[in-house]
């Protein structure tokens, strides 16, 4: 949010002091696509770690959000160990998605992090849709500048 309000009193100082609006709106998308293509690192360099990560068989325990984070995650047990998935749990269809005592297939990466399969298409629509928005916005900003 202080991100946005910083932007605003930027774009507010710019246009007061006589930037034409279309070099602040240009700015302000390549703003955006340098943005996007943060995220889509973030996603690629999630989706290069799953890659030599093994399968192992855990039974959802609970979620819960751990000391310090932001967010609660799912927490799994695989023989007797508690283990936190990566990504924060889904919030939309909780009650449906993650059931107590439901077998599920986990993924861990060399480093030690959990994915279930909710984080795995997490993952994978992260890759899609910012590819897109990425193609998209740079298409429509070499557009307006060539």
């Amino acid at each position: 949010m202080e991100a946005v309000i910083g932007l605003a009193i930027i774009i507010t100082l710019l246009y007061v002091l006589g930037v034409n609006p279309y070099y602040i709106m240009e700015g302000v998308m390549i703003l955006l696509i340098l943005v996007l293509a943060a995220t889509l690192l973030f996603f690629i360099a999630t989706a290069i770690s799953l890659i030599g990560s093994k399968r192992i068989k855990a039974v959802f325990d609970r979620i819960d959000k751990p000391e310090g984070k932001a967010f609660p995650s799912a927490v799994y047990i695989s023989e007797g160990q508690e283990l936190r998935n990566a990504f924060p749990n889904e919030f939309v269809l909780k009650k449906i998605l993650y059931k107590k005592d439901r077998d599920v297939t986990l993924r861990v990466t060399r480093g030690g992090k959990i994915y279930d399969k909710y984080s795995v298409i997490t993952i994978v629509a992260g890759l899609l849709l910012g590819s897109a928005s990425i193609a998209f916005l740079s298409n429509t900003v070499l557009g307006v500048l060539l």
